[in-house]
């Protein structure tokens, strides 16, 4: 039986055990919340995991208001999605590993998997063959969760009547 995330959260712990990790399990304290905190070397942050069989990445609105604001504020947030399908007479068999920068959150549930988003990296063929040094390198990479303030837009002024 596979787990709602795909595993994810275990292999992250297993392949990256140099890293500090908390679950979080949040309920209804802190709707939102991605599900592992990690902190290595003085740089800490956060992963959401999420599983598909298809392009589609299911992200609640509390999730991706908690991962906006957190990029707004400097901090590190990543969604982790394992797409894995069973081969058919339609399909071939896959199992990869999409880290995605958590400012791209918005994007990645109104667009889904996409191969040509910058960013956006992925790891084929199942866990025994991700690059899980690399996977490492990459979520305590600085440059990976920069989101782009874009100044607010001001209110045209009220004309008097």
């Amino acid at each position: 039986m596979t787990k709602i995330d795909g595993s994810l959260r275990s292999l992250f712990r297993a392949n990256i055990p140099h890293f500090d990790w908390t679950s979080i399990e949040s309920g209804g304290t802190g709707r939102g919340i991605p599900d592992s905190n990690f902190c290595s070397n003085g740089t800490e942050g956060w992963i959401e995991y999420k599983q598909t069989t298809g392009h589609a990445v299911t992200l609640m609105p509390e999730q991706i208001g908690w991962i906006a604001r957190r990029c707004r504020a400097g901090g590190r947030v990543w969604i982790a999605v394992r797409q894995r399908a069973i081969a058919g007479p339609r399909r071939e068999a896959r199992d990869i590993l999409w880290l995605i920068p958590g400012c791209d959150a918005i994007q990645a549930k109104t667009e889904g998997l996409r191969n040509d988003r910058p960013g956006w990296l992925n790891w084929y063929n199942g866990p025994l063959h991700w690059n899980w040094n690399e996977i490492a390198n990459h979520l305590t990479d600085n440059r990976a969760n920069i989101i782009i303030l874009r100044p607010r837009r001001k209110s045209p002024p009220a004309s008097p009547l």
